[in-house]
C-alpha cells in the first residue's frame, strides 16, 4: 500500500470515528486534544458492553482501528509523525504512528482498554505520547 493510499484510508477511518461516536454514543469528536476525554467515555462504554456480552472479533477490530485513526490523525496534526503497516505477520498486520525513531499504536491501546483494562486512560495516554514524542 502506497503512503498516500494510507494516508487516505486513516483520514477516512478517522472520520467513520466521529461520525460512530455522534450516532452511537452522542458524543463530539471535535478533533481536539481535550476530545480524547470523550473517547475515553466511549471506549469504557464499550469496555462495559464487552464485559456484559463479547462483541465479535470483527466489530472490535474494526471499532478499535477507526477510532485509533482518529486519535492517530490528532497526534499527527499536533506533534506530526506519519502512517506505518506492519505486515510482518500476516496474519495480523497493524496500523500504528512513526515518529523519527518512536512507533505508537494506538489502535492497540484502544483494544485493550475495551477488551481488558478499563484504567487506562487514552487521554493521558497520548498526552504522555505527544511528551515523549518531544523528546
Amino acid at each position: 500500500m502506497q503512503q498516500q493510499e494510507l494516508n487516505n484510508l486513516m483520514q477516512a477511518a478517522a472520520a467513520d470515528a466521529v461520525n460512530y461516536a455522534a450516532e452511537e454514543h452522542k458524543l463530539t469528536l471535535d478533533h481536539s486534544i481535550d476530545s480524547l476525554q470523550q473517547i475515553d467515555v466511549l471506549l469504557a462504554e464499550l469496555h462495559s458492553r464487552e464485559q456484559k456480552q463479547r462483541h465479535s472479533a470483527e466489530v472490535v477490530f474494526t471499532l478499535c482501528n477507526i477510532i485509533g485513526a482518529y486519535i492517530g490523525e490528532l497526534f499527527i496534526a499536533n506533534v506530526g509523525g506519519h502512517w506505518q503497516h506492519d505486515q510482518t505477520d500476516s496474519e495480523a498486520p497493524f496500523v500504528y504512528i512513526r515518529l523519527n525513531d518512536k512507533e505508537f499504536p494506538f489502535a492497540s491501546v484502544c483494544y485493550h482498554k475495551i477488551t481488558r483494562d478499563n484504567s487506562i486512560s487514552l487521554y493521558d495516554y497520548v498526552k504522555q505520547a505527544m511528551a515523549n514524542a518531544m523528546q
